[in-house]
């Protein structure tokens, strides 16, 4: 998929629909998959019968970037032979509990990309800019002012 000319929007709407259940647990659908659960953990309230939704942020993050490395590196012809990411995020409950003038949402997010590649630096330190410049989840936490800390690692492929 390459770079689009012109100044017309290419908009595409993603929904889903959640529907309350017992307790804090919803299910939720996304297109023609589902139903998915989410649910707090008992300390919260919840029954921990799946993740909260703030653990599918974090996947969501981490599928996110997946994608964008694999379109990125199709683009700069950057070979790979795996890519395994991790996220978390710090959030201070007591926003989410109604305490005034704590944010919300994460404060931090950790996000470490180990790439199995024979690739130099200066290609990783490429990919990864290019890919934190261009993936919509990196964008969505850093516009909410979300402090992101980025770990990129490069390991030797194991093809070699």
């Amino acid at each position: 998929m390459a770079a689009v000319e012109g100044t017309e929007p290419l908009l595409v709407t993603t929904s889903a629909t959640a529907r309350a259940e017992e307790g804090m647990r919803s299910s939720v659908r996304m297109r023609d998959f589902g139903p998915v659960v989410m649910d707090e953990p008992e300390s919260l309230g919840g029954t921990d019968r799946g993740p909260n939704p703030m653990e599918y942020v974090m996947g969501a993050l981490g599928g996110c970037v997946s994608v964008m490395i694999r379109l990125i590196a199709g683009e700069m012809g950057f070979r790979y032979a795996g890519a395994d990411i991790h996220a978390d995020g710090v959030l201070d409950v007591r926003g989410l509990l109604g305490t005034p003038g704590v944010r919300r949402h994460f404060q931090t997010v950790n996000l470490t990309v180990t790439l199995e590649t024979d690739e130099p630096p200066e290609r990783v330190a490429e990919l990864r800019e290019k890919v934190h410049d261009r993936c919509p989840a990196i964008n969505l936490l850093k516009d909410a002012g979300v402090e992101l800390r980025a770990d990129w690692r490069a390991i030797p492929s194991r093809d070699a």
